[in-house]
Protein backbone atom coordinates (compact mmCIF):
# COMPACT_ATOMS: atom_id res chain seq x y z
CA UNK A 1 0.00 0.00 0.00
CA UNK A 2 2.80 2.47 0.51
CA UNK A 3 4.75 1.56 -2.72
CA UNK A 4 0.99 2.31 -4.58
CA UNK A 5 0.75 5.48 -2.26
CA UNK A 6 4.42 6.55 -3.47
CA UNK A 7 2.35 6.27 -7.12
CA UNK A 8 -0.29 7.79 -6.97
CA UNK A 9 -2.37 8.56 -3.30
CA UNK A 10 -5.67 8.83 -4.98
CA UNK A 11 -5.46 4.99 -5.39
CA UNK A 12 -4.45 4.26 -2.30
CA UNK A 13 -6.73 6.27 -0.85
CA UNK A 14 -9.57 4.77 -3.13
CA UNK A 15 -8.16 1.43 -1.90
CA UNK A 16 -8.61 1.97 1.67
CA UNK A 17 -11.81 2.02 1.26
CA UNK A 18 -12.62 -1.34 -0.20
CA UNK A 19 -12.83 -4.33 1.97
CA UNK A 20 -9.23 -6.10 1.42
CA UNK A 21 -11.43 -9.76 0.47
CA UNK A 22 -12.46 -8.23 -2.72
CA UNK A 23 -9.27 -7.46 -4.27
CA UNK A 24 -6.26 -8.52 -2.56
CA UNK A 25 -5.41 -12.50 -2.37
CA UNK A 26 -3.63 -12.14 1.04
CA UNK A 27 -7.62 -12.25 2.44
CA UNK A 28 -9.78 -13.92 0.44
CA UNK A 29 -11.31 -16.57 1.85
CA UNK A 30 -9.71 -19.62 1.75
CA UNK A 31 -13.09 -22.05 2.13
CA UNK A 32 -13.95 -20.81 -1.50
CA UNK A 33 -10.15 -22.35 -2.72
CA UNK A 34 -10.33 -19.65 -5.82
CA UNK A 35 -7.18 -17.18 -5.75
CA UNK A 36 -8.40 -14.82 -8.33
CA UNK A 37 -11.61 -12.79 -8.96
CA UNK A 38 -12.64 -11.67 -12.70
CA UNK A 39 -15.90 -11.50 -13.88
CA UNK A 40 -14.55 -13.73 -17.20
CA UNK A 41 -17.80 -16.33 -17.01
CA UNK A 42 -20.12 -13.20 -17.37
CA UNK A 43 -18.17 -12.12 -20.40
CA UNK A 44 -18.13 -16.24 -22.04
CA UNK A 45 -21.77 -16.36 -21.78
CA UNK A 46 -22.91 -13.36 -22.89
CA UNK A 47 -20.98 -13.85 -26.15
CA UNK A 48 -22.35 -17.65 -26.81
CA UNK A 49 -26.08 -16.17 -26.65
CA UNK A 50 -24.79 -14.22 -29.80
CA UNK A 51 -27.87 -13.49 -31.48
CA UNK A 52 -30.07 -14.81 -29.64
CA UNK A 53 -30.25 -12.01 -27.15
CA UNK A 54 -33.10 -10.61 -29.44
CA UNK A 55 -35.56 -12.94 -28.98
CA UNK A 56 -38.00 -13.48 -27.35
CA UNK A 57 -37.62 -14.70 -23.50
CA UNK A 58 -39.17 -18.03 -24.00
CA UNK A 59 -37.16 -18.16 -27.41
CA UNK A 60 -34.11 -17.35 -25.35
CA UNK A 61 -34.64 -19.60 -22.48
CA UNK A 62 -34.79 -22.66 -24.50
CA UNK A 63 -31.61 -21.93 -26.20
CA UNK A 64 -30.44 -21.58 -22.68
CA UNK A 65 -31.60 -25.10 -21.69
CA UNK A 66 -30.59 -26.78 -25.20
CA UNK A 67 -26.76 -25.16 -24.67
CA UNK A 68 -26.77 -26.45 -21.33
CA UNK A 69 -27.63 -29.89 -22.15
CA UNK A 70 -24.70 -30.24 -24.62
CA UNK A 71 -22.03 -28.01 -22.69
CA UNK A 72 -22.95 -30.94 -19.56
CA UNK A 73 -22.66 -33.82 -21.94
CA UNK A 74 -19.06 -32.30 -23.76
CA UNK A 75 -18.12 -31.59 -19.97
CA UNK A 76 -18.79 -34.87 -18.89
CA UNK A 77 -17.34 -36.81 -21.89
CA UNK A 78 -14.35 -34.98 -21.89
CA UNK A 79 -13.37 -35.64 -18.04
CA UNK A 80 -13.87 -39.42 -18.20
CA UNK A 81 -11.30 -39.58 -20.54
CA UNK A 82 -8.81 -38.04 -18.22
CA UNK A 83 -6.13 -40.53 -16.99
CA UNK A 84 -4.33 -38.01 -13.67
CA UNK A 85 -6.98 -37.94 -11.12
CA UNK A 86 -6.32 -34.36 -11.19
CA UNK A 87 -8.33 -31.72 -13.89
CA UNK A 88 -5.57 -30.83 -16.63
CA UNK A 89 -5.41 -27.16 -15.89
CA UNK A 90 -4.61 -27.87 -11.88
CA UNK A 91 -2.06 -30.65 -13.43
CA UNK A 92 -0.22 -27.91 -15.64
CA UNK A 93 0.28 -25.44 -12.25
CA UNK A 94 1.38 -27.86 -10.10
CA UNK A 95 4.08 -29.13 -12.86
CA UNK A 96 5.39 -25.28 -12.91
CA UNK A 97 5.31 -25.20 -9.42
CA UNK A 98 7.56 -28.25 -9.48
CA UNK A 99 9.86 -26.69 -11.17
CA UNK A 100 10.61 -23.69 -9.40
CA UNK A 101 11.86 -25.65 -6.01
CA UNK A 102 15.39 -25.85 -7.56
CA UNK A 103 16.01 -22.29 -6.67
CA UNK A 104 14.97 -23.16 -2.97
CA UNK A 105 17.00 -24.20 0.56
CA UNK A 106 15.23 -26.41 2.44
CA UNK A 107 15.46 -26.75 6.20
CA UNK A 108 14.27 -29.91 7.41
CA UNK A 109 12.46 -30.87 10.91
CA UNK A 110 10.39 -32.98 12.23
CA UNK A 111 6.29 -33.63 12.33
CA UNK A 112 6.24 -33.03 8.60
CA UNK A 113 7.47 -29.45 9.13
CA UNK A 114 10.25 -27.35 6.82
CA UNK A 115 11.48 -23.98 6.40
CA UNK A 116 12.18 -23.10 2.89
CA UNK A 117 14.47 -20.51 2.25
CA UNK A 118 14.49 -17.64 -1.20
CA UNK A 119 16.25 -14.74 -1.67
CA UNK A 120 13.30 -12.43 -0.77
CA UNK A 121 13.03 -14.63 2.89
CA UNK A 122 11.96 -17.77 4.23
CA UNK A 123 8.38 -19.31 4.48
CA UNK A 124 7.58 -22.22 6.84
CA UNK A 125 5.62 -24.89 5.49
CA UNK A 126 3.10 -27.40 7.39
CA UNK A 127 2.10 -30.79 5.72
CA UNK A 128 -0.29 -31.98 8.51
CA UNK A 129 -2.67 -28.81 8.19
CA UNK A 130 -2.29 -28.08 4.84
CA UNK A 131 -0.67 -24.51 5.19
CA UNK A 132 2.03 -22.72 3.63
CA UNK A 133 3.38 -19.44 5.13
CA UNK A 134 3.12 -17.61 1.42
CA UNK A 135 -0.84 -18.39 1.96
CA UNK A 136 -1.26 -20.10 -1.55
CA UNK A 137 -1.57 -23.20 -0.80
CA UNK A 138 -4.34 -22.32 1.56
CA UNK A 139 -6.19 -19.63 -1.27
CA UNK A 140 -6.49 -21.64 -4.31
CA UNK A 141 -6.24 -25.29 -3.06
CA UNK A 142 -3.39 -25.99 -5.50
CA UNK A 143 0.49 -26.73 -4.22
CA UNK A 144 3.01 -23.78 -4.02
CA UNK A 145 6.44 -24.49 -4.68
CA UNK A 146 7.16 -24.16 -0.98
CA UNK A 147 4.55 -27.34 -0.60
CA UNK A 148 6.42 -28.92 -3.39
CA UNK A 149 9.74 -28.79 -1.66
CA UNK A 150 7.93 -29.92 1.01
CA UNK A 151 6.11 -32.88 -0.21
CA UNK A 152 9.38 -33.91 -2.61
CA UNK A 153 11.44 -34.68 0.52
CA UNK A 154 8.32 -36.07 2.70
CA UNK A 155 7.48 -38.54 -0.14
CA UNK A 156 10.66 -38.89 -1.70
CA UNK A 157 11.11 -38.49 -5.77
CA UNK A 158 9.89 -41.58 -7.14
CA UNK A 159 7.00 -41.50 -4.74
CA UNK A 160 5.99 -37.89 -5.24
CA UNK A 161 3.92 -38.21 -8.49
CA UNK A 162 1.61 -40.20 -6.61
CA UNK A 163 1.12 -38.81 -3.55
CA UNK A 164 0.83 -35.18 -4.63
CA UNK A 165 -2.94 -35.03 -5.54
CA UNK A 166 -3.70 -36.39 -1.35
CA UNK A 167 -2.58 -32.48 -0.77
CA UNK A 168 -4.74 -30.98 -3.50
CA UNK A 169 -8.05 -29.97 -2.14
CA UNK A 170 -10.77 -32.21 -3.10
CA UNK A 171 -12.58 -29.54 -4.45
CA UNK A 172 -9.93 -29.43 -7.84
CA UNK A 173 -10.04 -33.28 -8.01
CA UNK A 174 -11.41 -35.19 -11.32
CA UNK A 175 -14.11 -37.15 -8.90
CA UNK A 176 -15.54 -33.39 -7.88
CA UNK A 177 -15.45 -32.18 -11.62
CA UNK A 178 -17.30 -35.16 -12.22
CA UNK A 179 -19.68 -34.39 -9.46
CA UNK A 180 -20.32 -30.99 -11.20
CA UNK A 181 -21.88 -32.38 -14.04
CA UNK A 182 -23.42 -35.95 -13.05
CA UNK A 183 -26.63 -34.49 -12.86
CA UNK A 184 -28.72 -34.20 -16.22
CA UNK A 185 -31.08 -31.71 -17.72
CA UNK A 186 -34.16 -33.51 -19.46
CA UNK A 187 -35.27 -33.27 -23.11
CA UNK A 188 -39.28 -31.59 -23.72
CA UNK A 189 -41.02 -31.27 -26.19
CA UNK A 190 -41.06 -28.88 -28.76
CA UNK A 191 -43.32 -25.25 -27.86
CA UNK A 192 -45.70 -26.49 -30.52
CA UNK A 193 -46.62 -29.37 -28.44
CA UNK A 194 -47.22 -27.28 -25.33
CA UNK A 195 -50.52 -27.69 -23.88
CA UNK A 196 -52.12 -23.99 -23.67
CA UNK A 197 -53.26 -22.57 -20.46
CA UNK A 198 -55.90 -20.20 -20.58
CA UNK A 199 -56.38 -19.60 -17.33
CA UNK A 200 -53.94 -18.21 -14.08
CA UNK A 201 -54.99 -19.80 -10.86
CA UNK A 202 -54.67 -16.36 -8.35
CA UNK A 203 -56.13 -17.38 -5.39
CA UNK A 204 -57.90 -20.66 -4.35
CA UNK A 205 -61.34 -21.04 -5.53
CA UNK A 206 -60.88 -18.04 -7.82
CA UNK A 207 -59.77 -17.84 -11.69
CA UNK A 208 -58.92 -15.08 -14.26
CA UNK A 209 -57.92 -14.99 -17.71
CA UNK A 210 -54.06 -14.62 -18.41
CA UNK A 211 -52.65 -12.19 -21.15
CA UNK A 212 -49.68 -11.49 -22.28
CA UNK A 213 -48.74 -7.76 -21.12
CA UNK A 214 -48.84 -5.12 -23.78
CA UNK A 215 -45.75 -5.27 -25.96
CA UNK A 216 -44.23 -1.50 -26.73
CA UNK A 217 -41.60 -0.96 -29.07
CA UNK A 218 -38.60 1.19 -28.03
CA UNK A 219 -37.65 3.92 -30.72
CA UNK A 220 -34.28 3.41 -32.57
CA UNK A 221 -32.28 0.43 -33.02
CA UNK A 222 -32.46 -2.17 -30.39
CA UNK A 223 -29.23 -2.68 -28.67
CA UNK A 224 -27.38 -5.72 -29.16
CA UNK A 225 -23.78 -4.72 -27.43
CA UNK A 226 -23.07 -5.24 -23.78
CA UNK A 227 -22.37 -2.11 -21.48
CA UNK A 228 -18.64 -2.03 -20.70
CA UNK A 229 -17.27 -1.10 -17.57
CA UNK A 230 -15.58 2.40 -16.75
CA UNK A 231 -12.15 1.14 -17.21
CA UNK A 232 -12.60 -1.49 -19.51
CA UNK A 233 -10.27 -1.06 -22.90
CA UNK A 234 -12.53 -1.03 -25.80
CA UNK A 235 -12.79 -3.72 -28.26
CA UNK A 236 -10.35 -4.50 -30.72
CA UNK A 237 -11.19 -4.64 -34.57
CA UNK A 238 -9.27 -6.54 -37.13
CA UNK A 239 -7.09 -3.08 -38.22
CA UNK A 240 -4.85 -4.04 -35.67
CA UNK A 241 -3.57 -7.39 -37.00
CA UNK A 242 -3.83 -6.30 -41.06
CA UNK A 243 -0.27 -6.17 -42.37
CA UNK A 244 0.75 -4.47 -45.65
CA UNK A 245 2.46 -6.20 -48.50
CA UNK A 246 3.84 -3.10 -49.18
CA UNK A 247 5.77 -1.87 -46.14
CA UNK A 248 5.13 -4.69 -44.09
CA UNK A 249 3.84 -2.77 -41.40
CA UNK A 250 0.51 -3.63 -39.22
CA UNK A 251 -2.83 -1.22 -38.84
CA UNK A 252 -3.56 -0.61 -42.59
CA UNK A 253 -3.22 -2.14 -46.08
CA UNK A 254 -1.70 -1.49 -49.32
CA UNK A 255 -3.88 0.68 -50.81
CA UNK A 256 -4.24 2.86 -47.53
CA UNK A 257 -0.13 2.60 -47.54
CA UNK A 258 1.74 6.34 -46.86
CA UNK A 259 4.50 4.57 -48.71
CA UNK A 260 3.44 4.23 -51.72
CA UNK A 261 1.32 7.64 -51.74
CA UNK A 262 4.72 9.10 -51.25
CA UNK A 263 6.29 7.06 -54.36
CA UNK A 264 3.15 8.64 -56.34
CA UNK A 265 3.38 12.16 -55.27
CA UNK A 266 6.99 11.70 -56.17
CA UNK A 267 6.87 10.37 -59.76
CA UNK A 268 3.70 12.93 -60.62
CA UNK A 269 3.22 12.79 -64.66
CA UNK A 270 5.87 11.11 -65.04
CA UNK A 271 4.90 7.99 -63.35
CA UNK A 272 1.56 8.43 -65.40
CA UNK A 273 2.96 8.79 -68.64
CA UNK A 274 5.70 5.84 -68.13
CA UNK A 275 2.60 3.66 -68.12
CA UNK A 276 1.69 4.36 -70.92
CA UNK A 277 4.18 2.67 -73.78
CA UNK A 278 4.30 4.51 -77.41
CA UNK A 279 2.42 2.95 -80.51
CA UNK A 280 4.55 -0.22 -81.96
CA UNK A 281 4.20 -1.48 -85.50
CA UNK A 282 2.92 -4.90 -84.90
CA UNK A 283 5.20 -7.48 -86.44
CA UNK A 284 3.95 -9.04 -89.49
CA UNK A 285 1.05 -12.16 -89.70
CA UNK A 286 3.69 -14.72 -90.67
CA UNK A 287 6.29 -13.77 -87.70
CA UNK A 288 3.40 -14.41 -85.28
CA UNK A 289 2.43 -17.80 -86.54
CA UNK A 290 5.59 -18.89 -86.48
CA UNK A 291 6.39 -18.43 -83.13
CA UNK A 292 3.19 -19.86 -82.33
CA UNK A 293 4.30 -22.87 -84.29
CA UNK A 294 7.64 -23.00 -82.51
Amino acid sequence: MEQIGIINPVAKKWLREIDPQHWSRFAYDPVIRCDHVTNNITVAFNSMLNTHRDVTYLDLLEFIRRMMMRKFNERRKECSGWSSVLPLRVHAKILKHSKEIRTLTMITTWNMEYELLVASGGYSVNLREYNCQCGSWQVSGILCCHAMAAISHYCGRGAVKDKVAEFVHSSLTKTAYMQTYVGMIHPIPDQKRWLEVLVCIMRPGYTELMNPPPRSVQPGRPKKQRNREPDEAPKVGRSGTVICKLCHQAGHNKRSCQHRNDKENEGGSVGASSSHQPNQTPPPQSQVTQQLFD
